[in-house]
């Protein structure tokens, strides 16, 4: 079965300053929980000055009291990548090391650091569609027991493209792939599928499609049209983010398509 990831702290952030309070982060978590999701992306580490844009692990340990069965992720850009910031015992189990097509090979030797200081990774291609085959290449020294995502990062790419993404990283010698979408072209929701139907390892959702831009895939449709609970995303839509949402809001917008024409 194909595993969930929550990044709605992490994308959604992108609208709020990375500023939401520590009872919103720790209901968002708990749905997660409550509808059986994977993973938990709280944030970024060294990525601004709100309390979700650096994610110390005293925050971690503050916010998110118990982790039971979610694995929690933090990200990375590579330009922004300190060693120090990371450490063994950390209380993030995943790190993803977020990657510019020019910043594959600096993505790749990251992980190197990150899995040496016990982590696992989660390698996260950006802008996938514009990857040369040469970048690509190197992938090689990326160790393919940890998770590889690619990003939809500007909501461009169709049905078939996501098929062609996963059928050049199984060409490589990847089982571990994970899919992240954003909504630019209303498609986030059918690539999210098509990704689960190329076999993907994880796909992203966030609540109610929150995300930057465009927004991504909302997790309350996907876990409804996989047959799984997302009454505690509704619940929690309800009572935080139909309020996020009037302040600040996000999905499908006439200037995203005009940026991508």
């Amino acid at each position: 079965m194909t595993k969930i990831l929550d990044c709605t702290i992490r994308d959604g952030g992108h609208l709020t300053e990375w500023n939401f309070s520590e009872e919103c982060v720790r209901a968002t978590f708990k749905a997660a929980q409550l509808s059986g999701l994977d993973f938990f992306e709280i944030g970024y580490r060294n990525h601004g000055s709100g309390m979700f844009a650096r994610c110390t692990d005293t925050d971690l340990r503050r916010v998110i009291l118990s982790k039971f069965s979610l694995k929690l992720v933090v990200m990375v850009n590579a330009r922004e990548f300190l060693p120090e910031n990371f450490g063994s015992g950390d209380y993030a189990d995943f790190v993803r090391v977020a990657c510019h097509p020019h910043e594959i090979s600096q993505g790749v030797e990251i992980c190197k650091i990150l899995i040496d200081k016990g982590y696992e990774t989660m390698l996260h291609l950006m802008d996938a569609s514009n990857i040369t085959d040469e970048q690509f290449n190197a992938l090689k020294n990326y160790d393919k027991n940890n998770l590889i995502y690619f990003a939809d990062s500007y909501g461009t790419l169709l049905p078939d493209d996501i098929c062609g993404c996963f059928e050049l990283l199984h060409s490589k010698g990847f089982e571990k792939i994970g899919f992240h979408g954003h909504n630019n072209k209303q498609l986030a929701f059918i690539n999210t599928l098509t990704a689960i139907e190329c076999g993907a390892y994880s796909v992203d959702v966030t609540a109610y499609g929150m995300g930057r831009g465009a927004g991504n895939t909302p997790a309350e449709l996907l876990l409804n049209h996989l047959g799984r609970d997302s009454g505690p995303y509704i619940q929690l839509i309800e009572t935080y983010y139909l309020d996020l949402y009037k302040k600040t809001p996000w999905g499908y917008l006439l200037k995203n398509f005009a940026n991508n024409v």
